[in-house]
């Protein structure tokens, strides 16, 4: 600690000031030794992320994405036909021999149980497609009773 003395001034003493210099050495130290220990620090376990076919920020492939619809009856629908559980997984199955890195959209109503989507969703990806999406809106009132 330094003192700085201040003449002149009558009842004056020396008065005490502060050395900042070791603080901000100690300060620049820890601030290095946080920007190379924190970058390297995973919460959890340590894992290998998944790569997926066709990430969204890809638009190299100008392929249209097809759009698959569950209504709460079960009958699904591909590219605007109404076809039943077998004959889409057959026609998704003709789809992705044609195309198969063309991205799919599942769309399902909030009425049907999710074990449905999940099960159809997993046939999907056993056909070959792995660039299956969910649909889904944001958040809202919802009843079973008003049906919409």
């Amino acid at each position: 600690m330094g003192a700085a003395i201040e003449t002149g001034k009558p009842n004056k003493g020396p008065k005490p000031t502060i050395n900042v210099t070791p603080l901000v050495d100690v300060v620049l130290v820890l601030l290095i030794i946080f920007m190379v220990i924190i970058p390297n620090m995973q919460e959890g376990k340590p894992i290998e992320l998944v790569n997926v076919l066709n990430p969204d920020k890809d638009a190299e492939d100008k392929i249209e994405p097809l759009v698959v619809t569950i209504d709460a009856n079960e009958v699904i629908t591909v590219d605007d036909r109404d076809l039943a559980r077998a004959a889409a997984l057959a026609e998704l199955k003709q789809v992705h021999e044609a195309t198969p890195k063309r991205r799919m959209i599942l769309r399902g109503d909030a009425r049907l149980r999710f074990e449905v989507i999940r099960s159809f969703f997993k046939e999907c990806q056993e056909i070959g497609f792995g660039g299956v999406s969910l649909e889904v809106a944001g958040a809202r009132e919802w009843s079973p009773e008003e049906g919409s």
